[in-house]
């Protein structure tokens, strides 16, 4: 996630390195933590070892310290990682962008920037840019090139960040993590995923487009607060969208991401991203 940074394979206690920890940046360099320790074990729970549903609303008072505590959460200093952000269309049909993800944090608040790069430089490319702010709504500045070349800025709001980015399948939302503002939250159960026990929290999007998404459940690991998968529902309670990290790295010992995923089922399309991974 940064410039000599090291991925240490987590322990199954909060005492992280706090970086990576403390901080939900971008889901999916998140997921690498939580993950690293046991990613030779995949097995899941048979369906009657499952614990029952929650009361709605126990649920929904889990819901809010759970929320309450990761929009809390804050990165301690600056974090860089380049990788490349891969399309692949329905058609089979691939491009590649460079991507450079950046963490700044200041005194007030932190913030996320993503950035692709073109021919001309990354000046010219598509850049956005996520101004979180604990609670207060995220306020999402989005680069990219005008008509004539010029570059036009805006600044997005609501229902205008569920819109791709670069033109692939990871949204703006998503790399704000917009869900966890939306006002309608739920922890509908505990479950494990992948081996790590989660709550499984329900997001409902509160004024959303007919075909755009109408609600996000994720797995959130009950010990690190990092997301180990995320499906996005449509209004007609159909699967549009997976996220899923899909590769791992054993470097010097330590588990790092290599790669994540992000599928629309609607369009066929996938995106992923990959990461620099490589020994220091």
């Amino acid at each position: 996630m940064r410039e000599n940074l090291q991925i240490n394979a987590p322990s199954r206690h909060h005492s992280i390195t706090p970086p990576l920890h403390r901080s939900i940046i971008p889901a999916f360099l998140c997921v690498a933590v939580l993950l690293a320790c046991l990613l030779d074990c995949f097995a899941q729970r048979q369906p009657d070892d499952r614990p029952p549903p929650l009361d709605p609303i126990e649920g929904q008072r889990q819901a809010r310290l759970l929320v309450a505590n990761l929009l809390a959460q804050l990165p301690e200093q600056p974090l860089t990682n380049q990788g490349v952000l891969k399309i692949q269309e329905a058609g089979g049909k691939e491009r590649d962008l460079p991507l450079t993800i950046r963490v700044l944090p200041t005194s007030s608040n932190w913030l996320s920037i993503y950035e692709i790069a073109t021919n001309n430089g990354p000046s010219t490319g598509t850049c956005l840019t996520v101004i979180h702010n604990g609670s207060h709504p995220n306020q999402y500045n989005l680069i990219e090139p005008g008509l004539n070349g010029d570059p036009a800025t805006r600044t997005l709001t609501g229902s205008q960040v569920m819109v791709p980015f670069a033109g692939s399948d990871f949204w703006l939302s998503d790399l704000g993590l917009e869900f966890l503002h939306w006002p309608e939250q739920r922890v509908l159960k505990k479950e494990m995923r992948r081996s790590q026990s989660c709550n499984v929290l329900e997001s409902t999007a509160p004024q959303p487009a007919p075909e755009g998404c109408a609600r996000i459940v994720s797995w959130i690991d009950i010990d690190t607060g990092g997301i180990v998968h995320a499906d996005a529902y449509n209004s007609h309670n159909e699967v549009v969208r997976k996220f899923e990290p899909t590769k791992f790295k054993k470097i010097n010992g330590q588990w790092q991401l290599e790669e994540v995923e992000m599928r629309n089922r609607k369009s066929g399309s996938r995106t992923w991203i990959e990461f620099n991974v490589k020994p220091q």
